[in-house]
């Protein structure tokens, strides 16, 4: 069941009373050294571990190691020597992108882990008599009596946007393990547990602004050069955005130090796309990119356009490949082709930037709020003032100084009246599904805007689990890294003074004094902001009697209509947009993809079939034989 995402080498082992079983992607120059699953005969313990330890000779030093006796160790081994050592508490002391199972048969023990921002996904199911684990919930739906029917819990959480508030998965009687805790079943039971929070950080106090600048530098290339560890080329996902083109930036500049080249992929609508947007709003964002990729001439850019192929084409391939409804319809294509393209040019790793907006490019607005607090009426003035005059508008800032305060009627008021005609709040969950959920779910209360600046990142941070989406691109033979999201890295920009990210006016006043000299004034002086698939208009016009066919599909199935509220998206559907109300609305309406997701996936578990979950599907750059090519070189290179 988990050979398409492990496709270089299979393995078993009998332990005891227990069978482990590993599928191996080779992504690292040290995964050929994988000889799992690990037995260690005089400990009587048996591991299997997922992912990438990014702190070996840190691990090595501590465990009494040589560089010699590391040089032909795989992860895994280093994790086993780490965990015989110092059991669980090993979790804390490794870094980087994990799951790890630990079997102790002489103890009656397993343990189970995950790192603790979740990039690598561990599920587990329990009967009596039987405990089972596996990467991806379709292994655990092969096996005799575990049934497949929707995890309620999870589903409505998917589904109201709120954040995952336990183990529960999408499947019921399947549970993941969350991310930074560990699972212990033994003879006293079974219960999970934390070994890592990000809510005990003190904040950091150093001498100067430049001081702040200069360690953020140093754990940006250390968080990156971590990321480029490759038994492949490299390659990123560029925009005209500050997070990935700075994840770009100081990679091509680390590689070039190494005489390799960075493979980068810049997604831009159709060609002779020039539909108006509305304001603060650009479509094509080819000026940026290829602005950053001229200051690098070892980057090898590529524009990928994607308006041939529809996201409805891909909506069953890629919930088969998640075991979950895909969160944004729009973007399957063109991240399924730019992860296609990377393969077939050679690349083991794509960077992207994906937790940038909390993390190195966190805007700092909220430290308005923060002045208002504490009463320094002058200095909020000041700063109003300055955002203003770079381009801020009086609403955001207003919004920013004021919304924590306001009482959630008067704020989801003021939210109503300032969405643009014909967008909906994005949910479409029922009503009667969310009276039935939302009176015992602890995160129905949890308002992000009310929480002080640090815990608000961490709870933006926490609050989707993306396991299932790294391991997806396993199945194209691609490991995703998201150098933004290291956790070092983290841990420090989590602990720097709010007045270093918004200040003098300026948002993201920390990333641009680091990057001021690297990226270019497309991009640090840009006032629009770019918006993924410009083109969805022109994309799925010819696609609404096939999106009504979907709808009606979910609608003779009683379950999907327990959950989703499809009347709405019936009228929006027989009332398409014109191209000038589409203009208005910006983005294709996230109510509408949500709930062709969500009637994917719904599909997926009625019609379950352990032998299609696993069929590999046409690649979707093999789909598109006539017309221009998807990927076009952005500049001349060798």
């Amino acid at each position: 069941m988990l050979t398409p995402y492990g496709r270089d080498a299979q393995a078993a082992r009998i332990v005891g009373n227990a069978g482990l079983l590993r599928t191996l992607l080779l992504i690292t120059p040290e995964d050929r050294h994988d000889a799992q699953p690990l037995l260690d005969g005089a400990n009587q313990c048996a591991l299997l571990f997922d992912g990438r330890l990014d702190n070996r000779e840190e691990l090595a030093a501590a465990l009494g190691l040589t560089a010699a006796d590391i040089a032909s160790m795989a992860d895994s081994q280093l994790a086993l020597l780490a965990c015989l050592r110092w059991d669980t508490a090993a979790l804390p002391r490794m870094l980087g992108d994990f799951a790890i199972a630990m079997w102790q048969p002489a103890r009656a023990r397993l343990w189970l882990a995950r790192s603790p921002l979740g990039r690598r996904p561990l599920f587990w199911h329990r009967q009596d008599g039987f405990f089972a684990f596996a990467t991806m919930p379709k292994a655990l739906l092969a096996i005799p009596g575990v049934p497949c029917a929707p995890g309620e819990t999870r589903l409505y959480e998917d589904l109201a946007m709120v954040p995952p508030s336990g183990p529960g998965s999408f499947f019921k009687d399947i549970a993941r393990v969350q991310p930074g805790h560990v699972v212990t079943l033994d003879g006293t039971g079974l219960r999970s547990t934390p070994y890592h929070r990000f809510d005990n950080l003190k904040m950091l106090r150093l001498p100067s602004d430049q001081d702040y600048v200069d360690a953020f530098r140093e754990h940006l290339d250390r968080a990156v050069a971590r990321a480029l560890r490759s038994a492949g080329k490299v390659a990123s996902h560029l925009s005209s955005g500050f997070d990935s083109s700075t994840v770009t930036a100081v990679a091509a500049r680390l590689l070039d130090g190494r005489g390799q080249d960075l493979l980068s992929y810049t997604s831009i609508p159709r060609p002779g796309f020039g539909a108006a947007l509305a304001s603060g709003r650009h479509a094509d964002e080819r000026a940026g990119a290829t602005a950053l990729s001229k200051r690098f001439p070892n980057i090898r850019h590529f524009l990928v356009n994607t308006d041939r192929v529809s996201p409805l084409d891909l909506l069953d391939p890629m919930v088969a490949r998640l075991d979950r409804a895909p969160m944004n319809l729009m973007n399957l294509v063109w991240v399924t082709a730019i992860n296609e393209h990377a393969v077939q040019q050679g690349a083991k790793v794509l960077l992207t930037g994906q937790k940038g907006n909390m993390t190195i490019s966190y805007s700092g607005f909220r430290f308005l709020y923060s002045l208002l607090r504490s009463g320094d009426l002058g200095q909020w003035l000041h700063e109003l003032r300055g955002f203003r005059r770079n381009g801020a508008s009086w609403g955001h800032l207003l919004r920013s100084s004021f919304g924590p305060m306001l009482p959630q009627p008067v704020w989801n008021a003021l939210q109503a009246a300032r969405r643009r005609p014909g967008n909906t709040t994005g949910s479409p969950v029922h009503p009667r599904f969310v009276a039935r959920m939302s009176a015992s779910h602890p995160s129905a209360g949890v308002h992000v805007r009310r929480l002080p600046g640090q815990q608000m990142r961490i709870h933006v941070l926490m609050r989707q689990d993306p396991g299932e989406y790294y391991a997806a691109a396993n199945w194209d033979g691609l490991e995703w890294r998201d150098p933004t999201a290291d956790l070092r890295l983290v841990e420090f920009l989590l602990s720097v003074p709010e007045r270093q990210f918004g200040h003098h006016g300026q948002d993201r006043w920390l990333l641009r004094r680091a990057m001021h000299e690297v990226l270019p004034p497309e991009i640090t002086q840009a006032r629009t902001k770019g918006l993924q698939c410009a083109d969805w208009y022109e994309t799925l016009t010819p696609e609404v009697p096939r999106m009504r066919s979907l709808v009606e599909e979910a609608a003779r199935s009683s379950r999907v209509g327990e959950y989703v509220d499809l009347a709405p998206i019936e009228q929006a559907l027989a009332c398409w947009p014109s191209a000038d109300e589409a203009k208005e609305r910006g983005a294709l309406d996230m109510q509408l993809q949500r709930t062709i997701a969500a009637t994917g996936f719904m599909r997926y578990v009625e019609n379950w079939d352990a032998a299609s979950a696993v069929r590999p599907p046409q690649n979707l750059l093999d789909r598109v034989e006539n017309g221009k090519p998807l990927f076009t070189p952005a500049k001349s290179f060798v």
